[in-house]
């Protein structure tokens, strides 16, 4: 029985993202004082350098739990090259979005590159990694997922 399950263990990791649980792409914690109400993630395109990047609908993530404050989310399957900026907050309008003035987190940015830029050596924004950048105001930091301890302060 335990051979069994130790076998069928990776087939039931892989499918996570099939079920609805997140990859784990990004993950980490909430901090500071949490507003009260609903908490939200969203993953919204953004603009950096004067490049406008995709149009991404905002994408309802919801936390793993909110009552310990930490969480996973999966990037998208097919995302488009630009910059994305995760960051959670209270939707006290209840629409599921992100709507100006309701409390929000600071944000991480996050670029995808398909085929990289230029160099490709992740030297600075014109130079960037195929796959996803973590960045640091406008320098690249990580390139990689999973990107581990990416907390959000309130």
């Amino acid at each position: 029985m335990k051979k069994t399950a130790l076998l069928l263990l990776p087939l039931a990791m892989a499918s996570c993202n099939y079920l609805g649980i997140p990859k784990g792409d990004v993950s980490g914690n909430l901090l500071g004082d949490q507003p009260s109400g609903t908490i939200r993630l969203t993953l919204r395109g953004v603009t950096l350098s004067g490049v406008q990047t995709p149009t991404l609908d905002q994408v309802n993530l919801g936390t793993l739990n909110p009552d310990k404050r930490v969480y996973a989310i999966s990037f998208p399957n097919t995302p488009q090259d630009g910059a994305y900026e995760l960051f959670a907050y209270a939707d006290t309008s209840k629409d599921d979005k992100y709507t100006d003035g309701e409390q929000k987190t600071g944000s991480r940015t996050f670029v995808y590159s398909q085929n990289g830029v230029n160099k490709k050596d992740g030297s600075d924004v014109f130079n960037l990694k195929p796959g996803w950048t973590l960045m640091n105001g406008v320098t690249p930091g990580k390139n990689g997922t999973p990107f581990t301890s990416i907390d959000l302060n309130w």
